[in-house]
């Protein structure tokens, strides 16, 4: 009676090693880090929690600076490293966003780079502060940014995508690139550990914080 070909000791190598790539591969998608919920949709529910705390000076804020010139094929605003001089309109929009929720009780950050201190002074008004650690960000952005929560005070850093994975990766979250302009929003939680109420894309400030 034939049986068939037996399994050579070479090809029970390859079965297992093939085995335990799909075991690998399955592992992977089990426990790959969750990205941060968009507050203009899924997280919207945070929305009213996000301003009482923005109200006691509980919230942590992450921007990414304005589109870089370096990168489109737009004139530069100043210089060859900035923003592009195109960005500026919806730059002095976010401004006008963050004044109407109020700046009175915020400290702002941001790093000293052209695109990033450009974004700052649009946006805010020139009132930033520039920080080397808000570009020289990797491993420390977050340790450096609770060194500079103030209790009752916003903490606003104007910072690079790099930046923001790098604040991400420390509390387990892993996201696609952040548009543009796109603000991210934390405040502190229980046990020591930062509560993420989510993300806002520039165009999407007026309908979700209801301005």
């Amino acid at each position: 009676m034939n049986l068939g070909t037996p399994i050579t000791s070479n090809k029970r190598k390859w079965l297992v090693i093939a085995a335990a790539l799909v075991v690998i591969a399955l592992a992977v998608i089990v426990f790959e880090s969750p990205a941060i919920a968009d507050l203009s949709e899924e997280n919207r529910h945070q929305v009213p929690t996000l301003k009482a705390q923005w109200q006691k000076g509980e919230v942590i804020v992450l921007v990414r600076h304005l589109e870089r010139c370096d990168k489109e094929d737009a004139p530069c605003l100043v210089g060859t490293e900035g923003i592009t001089a195109r960005s500026v309109d919806e730059g002095q929009a976010l401004g006008n966003d963050f004044y109407r929720l109020g700046l009175l009780n915020s400290d702002v950050y941001n790093s000293p780079l052209d695109r990033t201190a450009q974004t700052e002074s649009i946006v805010f008004g020139d009132r930033g502060l520039d920080q080397d650690w808000l570009f020289k960000c990797k491993k420390t952005i977050f340790k450096d940014a609770m060194s500079k929560k103030a209790p009752g005070r916003n903490l606003i850093m104007v910072t690079h995508s790099s930046c923001i994975d790098s604040f991400e990766e420390s509390l387990g979250y892993a996201s696609e690139t952040p548009e543009y302009g796109t603000t991210l929003f934390f405040s502190p939680g229980p046990n020591n550990k930062l509560e993420v109420h989510g993300f806002l894309e520039m165009e999407d400030w007026d309908h979700t914080l209801g301005f």
